[in-house]
């Protein structure tokens, strides 16, 4: 793919991303997404063979874009404990940002369309936590924590608590403090890791 069609492919999937936001994945057709590129039905055919194949795109750079933020944020941070706590706070907060937009395109899917997306959006999760793993193994293996089956196991029970913890206060209003837990966790991780 040239640099040009790296930036259509980016535009087309903005344009996409947008739209969802607007009407639902299952309501856009090729035709808006071409509307909205400014661009024939016929061309968005070179870079996607359906509308299927663009929303699972979507989702793919999703995953990508929501890594790559967490990545940011833990290479900012000084120190073991630090890293551990800038993932859990980067988990929170871009998973919160991305669960309100897919929370307002369920609204606007019948049952069977969240049922036919929802095994998409599984695929997304598991690239998501694909993702993750590897930011925190990284992290772990910097810190001088050498066994992989440590290292998988502690990244999972890393992302899982996280994962709880953003679930428990943000979605079911549990009264503890996230950032807290957040603190909590990072600081058990770093004292196991160091010991």
């Amino acid at each position: 793919m040239t640099v040009q069609d790296d930036i259509i492919h980016q535009e087309i999937l903005q344009a996409a991303i947008r739209l969802y936001r607007r009407f639902g994945p299952t309501k856009v057709t090729m035709d808006n997404v071409a509307t909205a590129t400014g661009r024939s039905r016929s061309s968005l055919y070179y870079y996607f063979k359906d509308r299927d194949e663009i929303f699972q795109a979507v989702l793919e750079r999703i995953a990508e874009d929501v890594a790559a933020e967490i990545r940011l944020k833990v290479n900012a941070a000084a120190n073991l404990h630090d890293k551990i706590y800038a993932f859990c706070l980067a988990k929170i907060n871009t998973t919160e940002e991305w669960k309100r937009v897919f929370k307002t395109m369920d609204q606007l899917m019948s049952a069977d369309e969240k049922s036919k997306h929802s095994k998409v959006q599984d695929a997304l999760h598991n690239k998501l936590m694909y993702l993750e793993r590897g930011i925190l193994i990284e992290v772990l293996s910097a810190a001088g924590l050498q066994n992989n089956a440590e290292q998988d196991m502690l990244a999972f029970i890393i992302s899982s608590s996280i994962r709880g913890v953003r679930r428990e206060v943000h979605e079911y209003s549990d009264p503890h403090d996230a950032k807290a837990a957040a603190r909590l966790l990072s600081e058990m991780v770093a004292k196991w890791v160091q010991s």
